[in-house]
């Protein structure tokens, strides 16, 4: 089965406490603290026409059977992202998304790219224009969510509003994860930075909360980051090939 070949791809950094992000409250419809859309101008290589034929269509008119694939670690270097029960989210999603990179690589015809590969600071302008570059069919941004109580968890994932594809990623991603998770916290829209200024379908991933000590405990091992890096691709596949 294929699909047919977007353009371009943008992958963007996250910030810690982003100034404009919608402050979570904990309940099951909030919104992950993440870097909006108004946090920065769009990366110079964004086309909004691009992007709105790419959300409704994922489609210029290129058959390709294996897809390009951008996967994009949250925060990084001086931006340490989350910060509890003793672990940092920069190293999380890092490592997270090195295994993903490496399963897919190992399993999957598919060429993918990571907008950073070590603890390295990057602005959201600097990811999205690597990520621009690349052609990519699709973007996962990894993430993991914190609350200023211990008390919420579970799983989340993100898309763009409108984005007919991108909940099709998001929701294929998010029914691989679920069995990592008792609290389901559903699939959501946000007008996030990266899920706007990406040319193509995209996604963002919130596994599981580093407040809260149950979660924290699972993500500090790792048997569960693989378990989540495997589930990650297992969903990008079903997204691609269609099972």
């Amino acid at each position: 089965m294929t699909k047919t070949l977007v353009a371009t791809l943008v992958g963007a950094a996250m910030l810690t406490t982003p100034a404009l992000a919608a402050k979570p409250t904990g309940t099951t419809t909030d919104i992950a603290p993440e870097a909006m859309a108004t946090e920065a101008p769009a990366p110079a290589n964004y086309d909004a026409n691009l992007k709105a034929l790419n959300e409704k269509t994922n489609s210029i008119g290129i058959e390709v059977a294996n897809p390009i694939i951008v996967i994009d670690p949250g925060h990084g270097g001086t931006d340490s992202g989350a910060v509890g029960n003793g672990l940092y989210e920069k190293n999380l999603t890092l490592d997270i998304a090195n295994r993903t990179t490496a399963y897919i690589r190992a399993n999957y015809p598919a060429t993918v790219y990571q907008t950073r590969t070590s603890d390295v600071t990057m602005s959201l302008d600097a990811r999205t224009s690597f990520a621009n570059s690349k052609g990519a069919n699709f973007f996962v941004s990894q993430h993991i969510n914190s609350y200023s109580t211990s008390t919420p968890n579970g799983l989340e994932t993100y898309y763009y509003p409108g984005s007919t594809s991108g909940s099709s990623l998001a929701t294929n991603i998010y029914n691989k994860l679920k069995a990592s998770y008792t609290t389901l916290r559903g699939v959501k829209t946000a007008e996030f930075y990266v899920l706007k200024y990406t040319n193509m379908p995209a996604s963002l991933g919130e596994t599981g909360f580093i407040s809260n000590p149950t979660d924290a405990s699972k993500l500090g091992t790792t048997t569960f980051r693989q378990q989540l890096a495997t589930q990650y691709a297992q969903g990008m596949h079903v997204y691609w090939w269609g099972y």
